[in-house]
């Protein structure tokens, strides 16, 4: 989500600890790092692009969704681009260790992914802890690694849909309205008719179970629509822009660039070269 002008916005493979080894894959960075700055030096600070922290060793705090208040054991979280977080190793984060896993902007396009800090379970702590392990003895069987990292973003996608699984069946007519209809200007009071509930009432079943508002999610939605859009060559960023319900280029351009840290020039840059065949 976007930030305010005083977060400090971290850029892909940026974290706060020293890098002990890293490798990189045609859609992925992984790296073993430990932490360097003091816990009551850590300011508020959010990620231009997605990625997942392993916490392996140490004392961790987290405001990311069930985390505990205090993590002692290994943990997995996934945060989303732009999320304001304040995550650090508890004291000077003597004796930790992390593992991180950046995915790149296209491998992710298209997915729907958590629009908020989330811990992960079962076969997406398996797969990351398998890379960790992989990254950390040197093990160079690409195929391997790059397989492990499409199944955590996939168990991560999933694990999204388990928590909709327990939401009441009109939350989900509102999210189908918000994903369908995201290039339209839709209002609060259209949504709430379409889930035929009170608009405080959706905005408070949203967030316990999305952990945003419906405007935040509609921001999300539309941001992800044109992630998609700017894999076609066809399309100018205009066209790209009135699909996805902004204003006009400027509006577009300044939203994703707040949102992913690229312009969307950029970004399409980045998709065409990997698939040169956009159309």
């Amino acid at each position: 989500m976007p930030t305010a002008d005083r977060t400090r916005i971290f850029a892909a493979g940026q974290f706060l600890g020293e890098l002990l080894t890293r490798r990189r894959l045609p859609a992925f960075e992984l790296a073993h790092r430990v932490p360097t700055v003091h816990q009551d030096a850590v300011q508020e600070h959010a990620h231009a692009e997605a990625h997942y922290v392993l916490f392996m060793r140490g004392r961790y705090v987290s405001t990311a969704h069930g985390a505990p208040s205090l993590a002692t054991l290994p943990m997995l979280i996934y945060n989303p681009p732009g999320v304001v977080h304040r995550d650090c190793f508890q004291g000077d984060g003597t004796g930790g260790r992390f593992f991180t896993l950046s995915p790149d902007l296209a491998s992710i396009a298209g997915l729907a992914l958590p629009s908020y800090a989330l811990v992960l379970h079962g076969a997406a702590f398996s797969a990351a802890a398998r890379m960790a392990r992989l990254v950390q003895r040197g093990d160079r069987e690409s195929l391997r690694m790059e397989s492990l990292c499409t199944e955590l973003l996939a168990t991560t996608a999933t694990a999204l849909e388990s928590c909709l699984d327990l939401a009441p069946r009109w939350l989900k007519r509102a999210l189908e309205l918000l994903r369908d209809d995201c290039g339209r200007d839709l209002s609060l009071a259209e949504v709430a008719r379409t889930a035929e509930v009170h608009p405080v009432h959706l905005t408070r079943v949203f967030r316990r179970h999305l952990r945003c508002t419906p405007g935040e999610y509609l921001r999300r939605c539309r941001l992800d629509r044109a992630s998609a859009l700017l894999t076609r060559r066809s399309l100018s960023l205009s066209e790209i822009a009135q699909a996805c319900g902004y204003y006009d280029q400027a509006h577009f351009c300044h939203a994703f660039k707040r949102a992913y840290g690229v312009s969307p020039k950029a970004y399409r840059e980045v998709c065409l070269v990997q698939d040169p065949r956009g159309h």
